[in-house]
Parts: C-alpha cells; sequence; structure tokens
C-alpha cells in the first residue's frame, strides 16, 4: 500500500466518524422548535416556533410562542401537551397566545413536549420546563407550643407547609401586615417555610381568643398564594419566677422609712400582660395588676411600709405558683 492510498483511507474513515458523532449528538439533544437549546426543529417540525415566554412557566400561565407565520383564525390553531389541549386565547402572524387548561400538570420530571399546529404547519417543542405549582398548603406547626398544632399564635415561632417556593427573595404578610424576613425555606419538593409571628401582631389579653387572619406568601418571581389560618393575637404569657432586689426576707419598718426604702420586686417571664392580677397577704393585704404595656419579658411591683403593720407576709402573682415570702418587724 502506497502512502497516498493509505492516507486517503484514513481521511476517509475520519470523514465517517466525524459524520456519524454529529448525527449523535443531533438525535440525543433536546430540540427545541429553535425555542430552546436545540438545533432547528423538533420532530416533524419547521421551525414555525422560535421562542416562547416565560422560558420556564408555571402550569397555569400564560405562555406566547413566537415565531409564524401562525394562521390568524383562532379556530385553525391547536397547542397540546400530554394530550390536553391549551386555550387559545389570541393569535397574530407572528405571536400565538395560550394557556393551559385549569388542573394541567407536567408529568414527574417537571417537562413536556408542546406540539403546536397552525393551518397546515406544525412544530414539536419536545422539553419545556415547567416550574412546580406554588401552593401555600396549610399551617404545620407551633414551635413555641409544648403540643405542636394551632393556633397561630403572636410572638411565635411556626412553620407552614408549601411547594413550588423559591429559597430566596419571597415576602409574607398577615391580615395586610409585613412579615419581616429573611425566611426560612428548604430546598425539598414540599416545601416548609418557618418565621416568627412579630409581637407587633399581638392584642388582648385573653389567650383564648382566636380569629381568623390571611397569610399572604409572594415568591421572589411574584408568584402568590394565601391561606387562611386560625390566629390568637395574644401572646402566651409564661411567668417564670419573682426576686427581691437586693434580697433578704426580713426588714424593719422603722429603719425602712426612716431611710425611705422600699420592697422592689422584679416579676420576669415572658409576654407579661398587663392585667395580670397579684396579691399580698399578711396583716396589710392588698391587690393589684402587673399594668405592664406591649408585653415585656419583666415588670415590677413596689411595696412600700410606710403603712403597713409587722407580721409575715406573702407576695403572689395570682394563677401561678410563683410568689415570695418575707416578713416586717416594728
Amino acid at each position: 500500500m502506497t502512502l497516498t492510498t493509505r492516507t486517503s483511507r484514513l481521511a476517509l474513515i475520519a470523514l465517517v466518524l466525524l459524520h456519524q458523532a454529529c448525527k449523535k449528538d443531533t438525535d440525543n439533544g433536546p430540540s427545541s422548535g429553535g425555542g430552546g437549546t436545540g438545533p432547528g426543529p423538533g420532530p416533524g417540525g419547521n421551525g414555525l416556533v422560535t421562542s416562547w415566554s416565560p422560558i420556564k412557566p408555571y402550569p397555569d400561565d400564560v405562555i406566547t410562542f413566537t415565531g409564524g407565520p401562525f394562521n390568524t383564525n383562532p379556530a385553525q390553531n391547536t397547542v397540546t401537551s400530554n394530550n390536553q389541549a391549551f386555550n387559545v386565547l389570541s393569535v397574530s402572524a407572528t405571536q400565538l397566545v395560550v394557556q393551559p387548561p385549569a388542573g394541567w400538570a407536567p408529568f414527574i420530571g417537571g417537562y413536556s413536549a408542546v406540539l403546536v399546529n397552525s393551518g397546515t404547519a406544525a412544530d414539536t417543542i419536545p422539553y419545556v420546563f415547567w416550574k412546580r405549582p406554588f401552593n401555600l398548603m396549610h399551617f404545620e406547626d407551633n414551635l413555641d407550643q409544648v403540643f405542636s398544632g394551632a393556633p397561630a399564635r403572636a410572638g411565635d415561632s411556626v412553620l407552614f407547609n408549601l411547594t413550588g417556593a423559591t429559597p430566596t427573595g419571597m415576602s409574607m404578610s398577615l391580615n395586610g401586615q409585613t412579615i419581616p424576613g429573611p425566611f426560612a425555606v428548604d430546598s425539598g419538593v414540599y416545601c416548609t417555610i418557618g418565621f416568627r409571628i412579630p409581637l407587633s401582631f399581638a392584642s388582648g389579653t385573653d389567650e383564648a381568643t382566636v380569629e381568623s387572619a390571611l397569610l399572604s406568601a409572594t415568591n421572589a418571581d411574584g408568584r402568590s398564594d394565601t391561606l387562611t389560618i386560625a390566629f390568637a393575637p395574644t401572646p402566651d404569657m409564661r411567668v417564670q419566677g419573682m426576686e427581691l432586689i437586693g434580697g433578704g426576707t426580713t426588714f424593719s419598718i422603722s429603719a425602712m422609712n426612716a431611710g425611705g426604702q422600699v420592697l422592689n420586686f422584679r416579676v420576669f417571664g415572658r409576654y407579661l400582660h398587663s392585667t395580670t392580677p397579684w396579691s399580698l397577704s399578711g396583716p396589710s393585704p392588698a391587690t393589684g395588676t402587673l399594668g405592664v404595656g406591649g408585653y415585656p419579658n419583666e415588670a415590677f411591683l413596689v411595696v412600700n411600709p410606710v403603712s403597713m403593720q409587722p407580721g409575715s407576709y406573702t407576695l403572689a402573682i395570682s394563677g401561678t405558683l410563683i410568689s415570695y415570702g418575707f416578713t416586717f418587724t416594728p
């Protein structure tokens, strides 16, 4: 074999391999009808569709196919996917506007083939990728309660289930009041979103009050959904203890009066209510309420010995086991 003959055969083999490689890439690549990443029209297509918007739509989005020329008679146009016909909203020579029917969804995997017919022309887009439907589903947990359950309460950390949420850039509101972000969204198909309901949403002093509230969530792409929930506007008060500033259990009335001193008690806990009653039992009994505003985590009670009788006393927060005992001597 001459050098020239061998060189010619090698060149021929190289051309054949190149042809097969190109053919394999064209057959396996995601053809798009001109609107995606594949080269040229889809199977059975002729480049009728050159692009579509939005590129990755929701299953109920209005979709505009651009290209043409389209038959301008709406009755001469059909768009189908998963064997279901889309609603044709309008058509011009260069744009065909459609919307999937209610309840339509792509197959598992989030994509579907879309077949476009306009008059005698046809095109196939084999891979249209769809966003998961954005759905605020239900209340899952109140993390600040011992038992996981409703209602969602002002000041508490809560979890809700949803689908199709964007991990970042979300916004939320409750009865039209903005809930400060950022929000914790996991990345699962069925997501959870967690946040704390601001204490500024609180009102009232009766924790048994429960009302309906509208929770609204908006994705970073602007898609929104709402959910009506059971909402308790009064925070969950928890009285954790009481201490006497400076300490002590026995005090002389005369010595305190001479120095203008009083007993200053600190009540501490969480989200204290202004109407929470207290009682002082002993020779000179007294009652009252914490009288605080804004649901603070501490309040102060003052016992002035000026007009009190000697004896043993107990200062208690009514309805709790929290108390402090002390003695006044002459």
